[in-house]
């Protein structure tokens, strides 16, 4: 009894049913493998040093914001080198005035990464104002950005006397502002992007332990209906004897 028991187990396990199922399994993780990687190759944007990362940036004035400019390679960073570059600033539709606040917001990546607002010029802004950029990236990638609005150090002044003259003289534009970009090197895990590709691999899998179980019941569903199909028929065929033989 149990000698039939395993031969009829190893029988079904290396069936042509198995290996059907066998097959479709390796179709779908083969699926999910090519669209985990499609996914990294999208939303994941690669750099090598000295690669420039795409910027663009953006003014606010009187509660109006301009559109994203990009900004030319000459002002972008460069991916793993700290560098500092005079950026130039629009100058607004409307009459700047001493008591007006400038406020500039920058984008990375293609709009992946933005800084917060940071004010320039009116108040509470420094005399000469350096905006201080963290680039946080972690090997080839760039996880964040983000920004802070400092007085400049003196010898900055000393050795850049036109932009401090640009920003006293409120009718002279456009101004410059200089921007130090600093690489701040992490081995972060991003979890967001963790869980994108959690959630559509653990939808696939269960969508593979669904199709087999579909695939294991089919047998059985398809014997009990035929048996239901086959006592029916049974049942019908003695009701129509019935009466039948009685007027014999």
């Amino acid at each position: 009894m149990d000698t039939t028991r395993d031969c009829s187990c190893s029988d079904r396990s290396s069936g042509p049913g198995y290996m059907r199922e066998m097959s479709s399994v390796r179709r779908v993780v083969s699926i999910i493998f090519i669209c985990t990687t499609f996914f990294l190759h999208v939303n994941a944007t690669s750099f090598r040093d000295g690669d420039y990362i795409h910027t663009s940036r953006r003014s606010q004035f009187h509660q109006a914001r301009t559109n994203w400019q990009d900004l030319l390679g000459q002002h972008c960073p460069r991916f793993g080198i700290d560098r500092l570059v005079a950026v130039p600033i629009p100058k607004p539709q409307l009459p700047f005035g001493e008591k007006d606040t400038y406020k500039l917001q920058f984008s990375f990546d293609g709009d992946r990464h933005l800084t917060p607002w940071v004010p320039l010029l009116g108040q509470g802004a420094p005399t000469l104002p350096l905006v201080q950029v963290t680039l946080r990236r972690s090997g080839e990638e760039v996880l964040g950005a983000s920004a802070e609005v400092m007085e400049a150090p003196e010898e900055y002044k000393q050795h850049h006397p036109i932009l401090v003259e640009e920003l006293r003289n409120v009718s002279h534009w456009p101004k410059h502002v200089l921007v130090h970009y600093r690489f701040d090197t992490r081995n972060d895990v991003d979890l967001d992007r963790g869980l994108y590709l959690l959630f559509p691999a653990a939808l696939l899998a269960v969508l593979v332990l669904c199709i087999s179980a579909l695939r294991g019941v089919q047998p059985k569903l398809a014997q009990f209906l035929a048996d239901v199909t086959a006592e029916g028929t049974t049942a019908a065929a003695a009701m129509w004897k019935g009466p039948q033989g009685k007027g014999e």
